[in-house]
């Protein structure tokens, strides 16, 4: 909480604060509760206009990052029951489906006044925005649904932003349990699981193509001039669409473009792991591989995703 004192020391004080008395409740009840509660409390505060003054992003962090680990410990017990009772699976799926709406709706408006006053906490308010809006994309495909409508237009807005004040590029710790992340590849990671929506992967797939993303899109850059050599992916920032291959469209100055060779290399080195079972040093490829649902995700992913001709050296792969 120090760096946050640190942020918001100087902004000016308001007669009506926030109150977060409630809080002490959420860990007197069970998750799904605690998580209607916050949403709850969250929506009548963004309802009244609340989360508009600056005093008040203390009390929103505060509440957002309690809750936060609270969802995460859901989201988790959710992926690992295979067998989970309908009515209990839509009960947990709306809640805190509409848990990380609220927040990248509260986290978009914020982001929206900042690009007009220029305020320091930009790059947090983006940042968590796109995390919740990843969120929100797997949670829809878990119950085979799509995205709200005007979603991808939403997720652009925000990279516009990032974009105009130079933020795309800086590694930025949404939550503190995760890792820093630019926000280049945070929207790279949302447009990409879009590009998947017409097809039904079980909760545990997402997941898998979720650390996939996160683990393997790390230097990737959403670049603003088309290179066909390079660019495989695309989005049109002023469409309601997720990213799409480049296959005879009309490139406009709305269009922005990324590589995808990044993933597509890690997808046919793990399949290579897999198939001549070779163990790999690094953990977390070890973690993909092992997966019970790697192969055949892997497998779709290389279909959806992947160029003819693109290809990995194993030797050189192995040793870097």
């Amino acid at each position: 909480m120090n760096i946050l004192h640190k942020i918001f020391s100087h902004t000016p004080k308001i007669s009506s604060p926030l109150g977060l008395a409630w809080m002490a409740d959420l860990c007197k009840i069970d998750d799904i509760s605690a998580i209607e509660l916050a949403t709850k409390k969250l929506a009548n505060d963004f309802k009244n206009n609340s989360l508009q003054d600056m005093q008040n992003l203390e009390a929103l962090f505060s509440i957002d990052e309690k809750t936060h680990s609270i969802v995460e410990r859901t989201t988790q017990h959710f992926i690992d029951i295979e067998n989970i009772d309908e009515d209990i699976k839509m009960r947990v799926s709306n809640v805190v489906f509409l848990y990380h709406r609220q927040l990248l709706l509260i986290y978009l408006k914020l982001s929206e006044q900042c690009e007009l006053q220029r305020q320091r906490q930009l790059h947090i308010f983006l940042a968590r925005a796109l995390r919740n809006a990843t969120q929100l994309i797997k949670w829809r495909y878990y119950n085979y649904q799509t995205t709200p409508a005007n979603f991808w237009l939403q997720i652009s807005s925000l990279f516009k932003i990032a974009e105009k004040f130079s933020l795309l590029n800086a590694k930025i710790q949404a939550y503190s349990d995760q890792e820093p992340i630019s926000l280049s590849c945070a929207y790279i990671q949302a447009c990409m699981l879009g590009s998947l929506e017409c097809i039904s992967f079980k909760p545990q797939q997402i997941e898998f193509i979720s650390r996939l993303l996160t683990t393997g899109v790390s230097k990737t850059p959403v670049e603003a001039d088309y290179d066909a050599e390079r660019h495989l992916f695309y989005i049109d920032t002023a469409t309601n669409s997720a990213a799409k291959r480049i296959k005879n469209v009309k490139i406009t100055n709305t269009f922005r473009y990324w590589s995808w060779e990044e993933i597509n290399s890690k997808i046919e080195l793990c399949m290579l792991l897999i198939e001549y079972n070779i163990q790999p040093k690094q953990p977390y490829m070890k973690e993909l591989i092992s997966n019970k649902y790697a192969i055949e995700t892997l497998e779709t992913l290389q279909t959806e995703w992947s160029c003819m001709g693109d290809s990995v050296n194993l030797k050189t792969a192995l040793t870097t």
